[in-house]
């Protein structure tokens, strides 16, 4: 408690983001904690003893044990000295580089605006964490499209990571992904127009939520129809995309590499498809985490734990065919997850399970699921038909360039956004 009530002396942002952020902090601290204790049980009984009693206890045991216990020992409260000093630098450090993050928010609107040299400033609340890893997160790549094609319609376009997501930065709108992280709109800036994009994790939403923005846009049009229902402001179906520069068939002569792919975590959880692929003896290979106690007989299987977003191309690119599923809260409010528009827009022929507004969009490109026989069946399907198939997926991009991609969806969010900047005006 004491830290938030320093921290908001000096940050002008908002109580749920401080508490937000020491929260990680605390949890980070936390994890390092358990291993130290994890060292002091096997030594001491005295689990409830503060860290000075530990040290105590263990420093009175030399008398009593040999001089190789005792070096042991020393070893020991060395590591423990060491790790504890680390912990505590490395809490400084992330509270040093906070408050000189937030010293930087003072001027940013300001330096914003002389950037933008006029045009809309957009500001995209990304849930990746700022660093090295927001890479691998769905969410930065999906930010990083969206951005190139608003600033081909005329924006200026910013992405705060979500170390960044309490900055109010003089916009004229503010764009938040809306996926795993909550973020309440910043009310400092009075003409900001706020708008969700709920792409992702619908079960994590309540309307109050859909009610602190301007509009709301969600991934889905059978959900978008419901919450409409629901909320005071408007909403939008917006489904998720691909960009299709980055994502496009193969050249004929390119060589498949892999026949049956799949691509995802398991975040505990037997896959179907991919169970049953294993069961069927399918010449299947993965890109994930998380499989090692389901999969740990199968490990061979994997090329890597994680695959970067412009890896991805290539990948779907030299495969015969891949695995698809949802998560259950997108299958049942029917979010079509990017995968299924990355890999059409590859060429790439899908088996996916099933769900209505999947189906009445592709309705003949995609292989569809629902029990194990149905994936049976779809296999049987790839192996006698795959030509056919393949070229009913080529005959897609089309309609993907016109309403699934990243550059379609940067005109209909400008297009919402002058429509609302608008209104509130008159």
């Amino acid at each position: 408690m004491k830290i938030k009530k320093y921290l908001r002396r000096f940050v002008p942002v908002s109580r749920t983001y401080v508490d937000a952020k020491i929260k990680d902090l605390e949890s980070t601290y936390t994890n390092q904690i358990e291993k130290q204790s994890a060292l002091f049980n096997q030594l001491t009984n005295y689990q409830s003893a503060s860290f000075d009693e530990i040290i105590q206890q263990l420093s009175s045991l030399e008398t009593h044990i040999t001089k190789q216990q005792q070096n042991n020992i020393q070893n020991l409260l060395h590591h423990i000295t060491t790790e504890h000093n680390r912990i505590a630098s490395t809490i400084n450090d992330h509270l040093d580089w906070e408050l000189k993050r937030r010293d930087r928010w003072k001027t940013m609107s300001a330096e914003n605006k002389r950037s933008a040299g006029g045009r809309p400033i957009w500001v995209i609340k990304c849930p990746a964490p700022e660093g090295k890893d927001k890479v691998l997160w769905g969410d930065y790549p999906y930010a990083l499209a969206l951005k190139k094609y608003l600033e081909r319609l005329n924006c200026f376009v910013i992405i705060d990571t979500r170390e960044d997501w309490g900055c109010e930065e003089g916009a004229d709108v503010v764009l938040v992904l809306r996926g795993t992280y909550f973020y309440r709109p910043d009310r400092r800036n009075k003409t900001a127009l706020y708008i969700m994009w709920n792409i992702s994790h619908p079960d994590k939403i309540t309307i109050d939520e859909y009610n602190l923005y301007d509009v709301v846009c969600i991934a889905s049009d059978y959900y978008a129809e419901i919450i409409r229902n629901q909320v005071k402001v408007p909403v939008f179906p917006l489904l998720q995309c691909t960009d299709t520069e980055l994502f496009f068939p193969a050249d004929k002569h390119q060589e498949k590499k892999w026949d049956y792919i799949f691509i995802g975590n398991s975040r505990g959880v037997a896959r179907n498809c991919v169970m049953w692929a294993i069961d069927e003896n399918i010449p299947l290979r993965m890109w994930g985490s998380g499989w090692n106690t389901i999969l740990k007989d199968h490990m061979d299987l994997f090329e890597s734990p994680s695959v970067e977003n412009y890896e991805l191309p290539n990948i779907y690119r030299s495969a015969k065919v891949t695995l698809n599923d949802h998560w259950d809260d997108m299958l049942q409010k029917q979010f079509i997850n990017n995968r299924i528009f990355d890999a059409l827009a590859c060429g790439l022929p899908v088996i996916s399970d099933e769900c209505d507004e999947l189906k009445k969009i592709f309705p003949t490109a995609i292989l569809y699921y629902h029990t194990r026989q149905d994936f049976k069946n779809c296999i049987h399907n790839i192996e006698n038909n795959y030509s056919q198939i393949s070229q009913t997926v080529l005959e897609q991009q089309a309609l993907i360039h016109e309403k699934f991609s990243f550059e379609a969806r940067a005109y209909q969010l400008v297009e919402i956004a002058s429509k609302f900047t608008n209104s509130r005006k008159n």
